[in-house]
């Protein structure tokens, strides 16, 4: 019998996490300033008047067109008249945040692509006042509709920033056991001695080659992801500031207080009250 080797298969580090998908009325209630969040953004607006403000440049939401909001972005969102919204608030999991706000340093609005867009127009009454947006098909629409749109985002990007994000995508990527790890136990303590076991290094090599794939060291990192699971459950969850604190990874609340607000801008309360009044 013929021998057939066998290669080890290549590994899926690129998923996404919807949080909620909506199509909703907006109106000037929908201004907000100084808007920041741990996940994306994914925007589709019925008709023109609506515009994402940053310091240097104001990105008019195009009607019909696909529009991005990345990660970590701080904007000001400003609308003028009543508009048909879609959106879709998600977590592109696999690309860590020191690479999102590198690549990604403000919204996006795609080219046109006229089949991509009637997608999305056909997703609005599924996931509009009354209907059950938690279907599991309609999951799986609105998260095939994300997925293109991320491809056409990333076919869009220059050689540089396909490097980068293929740097921290890649399947043989040496430091993979260790985020997959902080992720799973971001309430345990978390050391370096820890996460370099996992990947089978010393710990200076490993803490030299995680500083030269994410920019960052492990604590920092650790802290980020401890941040971004606290503000995703601020936002999409009822549990106590305490508990949440408690759950990430916090010593305390007093701590976790004085962190959050130094990463996001507000302290957790008010992140939680004004990050309900977005879409």
């Amino acid at each position: 019998m013929k021998h057939v080797e066998r290669t080890q298969p290549e590994l899926d580090h690129l998923h996404i996490r919807l949080y909620q998908a909506v199509n909703l009325t907006i109106d000037h209630t929908w201004n907000s300033e100084d808007v920041c969040s741990p996940y994306w953004r994914f925007y589709v607006n019925s008709r023109a008047g609506a515009s994402v403000v940053m310091a240097d440049r104001t990105y008019p939401l195009a009607a019909h067109r696909i529009h991005f909001v990345p990660a970590w972005v701080r904007w000001t969102c400003h609308n003028t008249r009543p508009i048909d919204h879609l959106f879709a608030h998600f977590d592109l999991v696999g690309l860590p945040g020191v690479a999102v706000r590198t690549c990604f340093p403000g919204p996006i609005t795609l080219p046109e692509d006229r089949e991509l867009e009637a997608q999305c127009e056909a997703l609005r009454p599924l996931v509009g006042k009354g209907s059950d947006r938690t279907q599991p098909q309609v999951t799986c629409m609105m998260k095939s509709a994300i997925f293109r749109a991320l491809s056409s985002l990333f076919a869009h990007l220059g050689p540089e920033q396909r490097q980068r994000i293929a740097q921290h995508t890649a399947s043989d990527n040496p430091v993979a056991a260790a985020l997959s790890y902080i992720d799973e136990h971001l309430s345990d303590d978390l050391p370096n001695a820890l996460l370099a076991k996992r990947c089978g290094f010393s710990v200076d090599h490993f803490v030299r080659l995680f500083r030269a794939r994410l920019n960052q060291t492990p604590a920092q990192y650790v802290l980020e992801r401890r941040l971004n699971r606290a503000a995703e459950r601020l936002v999409f969850g009822n549990d106590s500031i305490d508990l949440i604190a408690s759950e990430c990874g916090f010593p305390d609340r007093f701590y976790f207080t004085r962190m959050f607000r130094r990463r996001m801008g507000l302290p957790p309360a008010a992140y939680r009250r004004t990050s309900h009044q977005q879409a």
